[in-house]
């Protein structure tokens, strides 16, 4: 069994029963002054909170939402027996009351991080032993996190408040209004930009733990994702760049493409992969409840055709014959699915063929440093990795950026992106390419239905997630996103 990278610290309980237990973070009052008082004392207190902050991202309600909000609205899955909060969320119909759109769980990291942040110097002061080094790297974790997580609620909320400040105080302002999405996309890049000068390049203890928690080559992933979707393509070819050179990572092997990295974990091209056990049941509850047939999701039948060829194909991907998603199910090529009790899988957020990718996409959008043969070789190794042949495409702008997308379908087929890749694409230029997304009425809509999902995926509004409801009725000051005020 693969062990968890939070079982590598001592979790507090006192720190995850002072969060865990609250069903709304912008709802959530004061602790009282155990947490100021008596926990933040040493070095040893300090890394038990620092593993609080992944701790509370391997929980259901985090990873299966970044999953479902990753790729429901895209058009790579299908339902087979999703519930009825999925299926409308699958044709981009989401109200307000659809609980696929509390943020809770994602609150409730950013608060373990920034009880990290508020109170780590206090431990370092009352510890000889904590170095101001080891205070500035568990400091630099808990940024990364917390800017993973605000990059993740810009991309399918755009505006949300930007909660800074612990609380643990009675000065914390617990009814903020939202953000806007360059206000946090700014903090992020601060954030990042102070994290990777802290942060470790590697641990040496094991593969789990070096791909389990956040290293300079994580944070610089996160910061190129986001330096991608603000289009700021310069920064992102530097930041992908420094990624490079590390000489960290590398491309597994095609021949090894689904064991190493999906069966196996923590291979040479995992950055960073959130460790599950078997406490997190996000995969298999998706993809395999005692069969894969019984599971909620499949894959659409109508896209394996592009993978004819290729290592990514049949028993890797998806299984043609169940039309399953066995990429996160299956043992090998033979067919054998894991077990109900072998389901101790990675969720990756970044490997090393995202971040050639990422690279590839800003030589080819870049103004001053456009690169159209860099980008075709870029996506060339991710391609020829998987289908032993070299890429074939026209070395202009536009052949090479519908290369590059379908790259990355396969690539990384259900693995939490393929909405975030629809979205970017479609929105440059004022949504000059808005078709990508309307494409998907063809797939989703039937004759009965067609003009009302057309209607759902014709606002461009439409494209960014509701606020739940029960954070609008506890804060005064949340305003409704647009497209739902009247809904």
């Amino acid at each position: 069994m693969k062990l968890n990278i939070i079982k590598i610290f001592a979790i507090v309980p006192l720190l995850v029963a002072s969060l865990s237990s609250c069903s709304s973070y912008l709802d959530l009052e004061p602790q009282d002054n155990l947490i100021q008082k008596e926990f933040w004392q040493n070095k040893e207190q300090v890394a038990s909170a620092v593993a609080g902050c992944y701790a509370s991202m391997n929980q259901s309600g985090f990873t299966d939402r970044v999953l479902k909000w990753g790729e429901l609205r895209a058009e790579m899955l299908v339902s087979v027996r999703a519930g009825s909060s999925e299926q409308n969320m699958m044709k981009n119909f989401v109200t307000p009351t659809n609980s696929l759109v509390n943020w809770s769980a994602f609150y409730a990291t950013i608060n373990y991080c920034n009880l990290v942040l508020e109170f780590t110097d206090q431990a370092q002061a009352k510890d000889l032993s904590f170095t101001e080094e080891e205070a500035a790297t568990f400091k630099a974790e808990a940024l990364a996190i917390r800017s993973l997580v605000y990059f993740i609620l810009v991309k399918n909320f755009k505006e949300v408040p930007l909660v800074l400040t612990a609380t643990a105080s009675n000065q914390v302002d617990f009814y903020p209004a939202k953000n806007t999405e360059e206000e946090i996309i700014d903090q992020i890049v601060s954030d990042l930009n102070v994290a990777v000068e802290d942060l470790n390049i590697g641990y040496s203890e094991s593969a789990a733990y070096d791909k389990g928690r956040i290293t300079k080559g994580g944070a610089l992933s996160i910061l190129a994702d986001v330096y991608l979707w603000s289009e700021q393509y310069n920064e992102c070819i530097n930041t992908t760049q420094e990624i490079i050179d590390s000489g960290r990572y590398s491309l597994v092997d095609g021949s090894e493409w689904f064991n190493s990295i999906f069966f196996e974990g923590n291979s040479s091209e995992g950055v960073f992969e959130l460790q599950f056990d078997d406490l997190n049941k996000t995969l298999q509850s998706s993809f395999y409840i005692g069969s894969p047939t019984y599971a909620p999701f499949g894959g659409l039948k109508e896209i394996y055709i592009e993978f004819l060829d290729d290592v990514r194909a049949d028993k890797a991907t998806y299984d043609e014959e169940l039309n399953s998603v066995f990429k996160f199910a299956g043992i090998d090529e033979t067919g054998l699915y894991r077990g109900n009790d072998e389901f101790y899988n990675t969720f990756i957020f970044y490997r090393y063929a995202e971040v050639l990718l990422m690279q590839a996409e800003a030589y080819i959008f870049s103004t001053e440093n456009q690169n159209l043969n860099k980008a075709a070789e870029l996506i060339g190794l991710v391609h020829e990795r998987a289908t032993g042949i070299p890429l074939d495409v026209s070395l202009d702008k536009a052949s090479l950026s519908n290369a590059l997308l379908l790259e990355r379908q396969k690539e990384f087929a259900f693995e939490s992106k393929r909405w975030y890749d629809l979205l970017r694409f479609a929105r440059r230029n004022n949504f000059e390419e808005q078709y990508l997304i309307l494409n998907l009425v063809d797939i989703k809509a039937g004759p009965d239905d067609y003009e009302q999902i057309l209607s759902f995926y014709s606002d461009q509004e439409s494209y960014f997630l509701p606020i739940y409801q029960n954070e609008i009725d506890l804060n005064k000051n949340l305003v409704q996103n647009p497209y739902y005020e009247n809904n």
